[in-house]
């Protein structure tokens, strides 16, 4: 394995780089709740928690290979309460922006405040879904003596 493979696979940076969008994305929002009012800081907040929704579903209703239960009714309603939270998170994306171009059209926010606003809720959405993804799957090790040099 080269330096760069493993510099990128390392989930410190993987947090590091993260955690820079998020902060450019609330940056964003904040100078277009500066700019025009405050209506965008309340996007910011609806593009963070939207993918809580699908979340909290899937890991309260997770359907594994170590659940027992074989009834047929408990999986199907499982999976609708898991469609239920992936309809809220998409309910929340659409939410979050259609909310700014409403405000534009209303003439309550500026267009910049318009397109500061949906370029930093889609970065808080972003980093949001991929620091889910990708810390939610388990690393695959090969090596299985530990990873010493030898």
């Amino acid at each position: 394995m080269n330096l760069t493979t493993e510099f990128r696979n390392n989930p410190l940076n993987k947090i590091v780089g993260l955690s820079v969008v998020l902060s450019m994305g609330f940056l964003l929002v904040i100078l277009a709740g500066v700019y025009g009012n405050w209506f965008p800081i309340i996007n910011g907040i609806i593009f963070a928690v939207a993918y809580l929704p699908a979340v909290i579903t899937k890991a309260a209703f997770d359907k594994s290979d170590y659940d027992f239960n074989f009834d047929p009714q408990t999986s199907s309603q499982t999976l609708a309460i898991q469609e239920a939270g992936k309809f809220l998170t998409g309910f929340l994306v659409l939410t979050g922006v259609s909310l700014p171009i409403l405000l534009h059209h209303s003439s309550i926010l500026t267009k910049t405040a318009l397109v500061l606003t949906l370029l930093g809720g889609g970065l808080i959405f972003g980093t949001v879904y991929t620091f889910s993804q990708a810390f939610d799957q388990p690393e695959d090790d090969n090596d299985e003596l530990g990873g010493g040099v030898i």
